[in-house]
C-alpha cells in the first residue's frame, strides 16, 4: 500500500513538474514571439515613416534649401507643415490662387500634410502693413513657412520702392523675432498690362531678396508678357486683380515649385 501511495505521489510530482515546465516554456516562447513581433512592427513602422519622409522631401526638392529644411523639421516632429500665405487682395483668403494651391498640395502630399492659413489684407500698402504690425498675426500660427506677397502693387505710385523694401525688411524682422524658425519666401504680386515702373519695382524686389538671403519664387515667367493684351484674360484691367484663369495660372506656377514630379 505504501509503495502504491509513493508511486502515486511520485507520478503526480512528475506530472506537475512536466506541466509546470511546459507552461514555463510556453510562456517563454510566447514572450519571445511577442518581442519578435513587436520588433518587426516597430521596424515596419520606422520603415514606413522613413519612406513617408523621403517621399515628402522628394516632392519638396525644388523649393529653396531653407524651405526644404523647415519641411524636414516638421516631418521629423510628426506634425503638419504649417504654411502661412499672406498678401494683398491679389492673395484672397477665398476663391483665389491660395485655395487652388492648397488643393494641389493636398493632392500631391496627402490631405493634412500641409496646414495652410491665409491672411488677406485688402488695400494695405507695405507702410500700412508695417505700421499695423501684421506679422504678429502670422506668428500666432507658429509657421514653418510664410509665403509673402508683399503689397508691391498697392505701393505702386504711392510708396517709393526704397521705402517698400525697408518696410518689407521690417515686417520680416518682426516675424523672425516672434517666430525665429519661420522661413519667409517672397513672391511678387501678379503682373499688370502695359505698366512702366511696376516691372522695375518687381525686379528690385527680387534683387532685394537675393541680397538679403530671402528665398524668392518668381512666377512671372508663367504669365503672358505684360506688354501683351493677352494678359487681360488673366488680370482684370479694371481692378488689376487676377481673373479665374489668372488665379489658376498663378497657383499652377507655384505648385510646380512646391511639387517636384
Amino acid at each position: 500500500m505504501r509503495n502504491f501511495v509513493f508511486i502515486l505521489l511520485l507520478t503526480a510530482a512528475c506530472l506537475a513538474f512536466i506541466i509546470t515546465g511546459h507552461l514555463y516554456w510556453e510562456r517563454k516562447i510566447d514572450a519571445t514571439v511577442q518581442a519578435a513581433r513587436a520588433k518587426v512592427e516597430t521596424s515596419a513602422k520606422q520603415e514606413t515613416e522613413t519612406s513617408q519622409t523621403e517621399v515628402i522631401l522628394a516632392r519638396a526638392k525644388q523649393l529653396p534649401a531653407a524651405a526644404q529644411a523647415a519641411i524636414k523639421r516638421a516631418v521629423e516632429e510628426h506634425r503638419p507643415i504649417r504654411l502661412v500665405i499672406a498678401g494683398s487682395e491679389s492673395t484672397p483668403e477665398n476663391g483665389g490662387w491660395p485655395e487652388r494651391l492648397k488643393q494641389a498640395l493636398d493632392d500631391a502630399y496627402g490631405k493634412g500634410v500641409f496646414h495652410i492659413t491665409v491672411h488677406e489684407y485688402d488695400g494695405l500698402t507695405t507702410a500700412d502693413a508695417d505700421r499695423q504690425r501684421i506679422a504678429a498675426d502670422w506668428a500666432k500660427d507658429k509657421p514653418d513657412l510664410v509665403l509673402l506677397e508683399p503689397f508691391l502693387l498697392n505701393d505702386n505710385g504711392v510708396v517709393t520702392i526704397d521705402d517698400t523694401l525697408a518696410h518689407i525688411k521690417s515686417i520680416i524682422d518682426e516675424l523672425k523675432s516672434a517666430a525665429p524658425n519661420a522661413v519667409v519666401i517672397l513672391q511678387p504680386p501678379n503682373p499688370i498690362y502695359n505698366a512702366t515702373y511696376y516691372p522695375r519695382q518687381v525686379e528690385q524686389l527680387e534683387a532685394f531678396a537675393k541680397e538679403n538671403g530671402y528665398p524668392y519664387l518668381n512666377h512671372w515667367h508663367a504669365w503672358p508678357d505684360d506688354q501683351s493684351e493677352e494678359l487681360n484674360r488673366y488680370v482684370d484691367p479694371q481692378t488689376d486683380l487676377p481673373t479665374e484663369e489668372g488665379a489658376a495660372l498663378w497657383a499652377d506656377a507655384l505648385a510646380k515649385r512646391f511639387i517636384a514630379q
